[in-house]
């Protein structure tokens, strides 16, 4: 005789914002309908806010609480990288001056090692931080982005709900907005 594990069907609550219906779906895991914006992340097993993606360089969520210092992280690295790169080659220019490009090359294989790294690495690192800043922009999430959840293709119904029409008031909303308590702990103690 089998054991089956009964699983009710999907439940869904229909919530509006800003004058879009907006479908909360129920967690079986966390036993609570996710609010919006909200998905549980596989590795962690958590449900979390406005979920972004998981990250295996900060070995965390990036999600409401701490999008801000992500984005601060990739940015600032993004200045480091050009930083180094501009370094370096400004080294390699000056001292090619006095010895000659190809000597140079040949006494600093150190150095041209890492004008590759660093040339191949800024384009990478600028190219993910120009991806959040038009997130930022437009206040959508990675998650958000690839599942063409808000897709100006599928139509003005499914308009993102949560954009403030404004570039600046979006910026402002995602990086300077109130800190949030975690409700994982709320939830957890009731």
């Amino acid at each position: 005789m089998g054991t089956s594990t009964y699983r009710p069907p999907a439940r869904t609550m229909e919530v509006v914002i800003n004058k879009y219906v907006v479908k909360l779906k129920y967690c079986y895991t966390c036993k609570m309908f996710r609010p919006p914006r909200t998905s549980h992340c596989s590795v962690c097993d958590n449900c979390v806010e406005r979920f972004d993606h998981h990250c295996p360089w900060v070995g965390n969520c990036v999600g409401k609480r701490n999008y801000r210092y992500f984005y601060a992280f990739i940015l600032s690295l993004s200045f480091l990288t050009a930083f180094i790169f501009a370094c370096v080659i400004t080294h390699i220019t000056l001292r090619s001056q006095r010895q000659g490009f190809l000597d140079t090359l040949k006494a600093t294989p150190a150095s041209v090692l890492e004008l590759v790294i660093c040339f191949f690495s800024v384009w990478s690192i600028l190219g993910l931080s120009g991806f959040h800043t038009y997130l930022v922009a437009s206040n959508l999430t990675t998650n958000e982005d690839i599942k063409g959840s808000w897709s100006n293709k599928r139509g003005s119904e499914f308009a993102n709900p949560y954009s403030h029409k404004s570039i600046l008031t979006n910026c402002c909303a995602v990086l300077c907005g109130p800190f949030h308590p975690s409700m994982f702990r709320a939830l957890k103690s009731s």
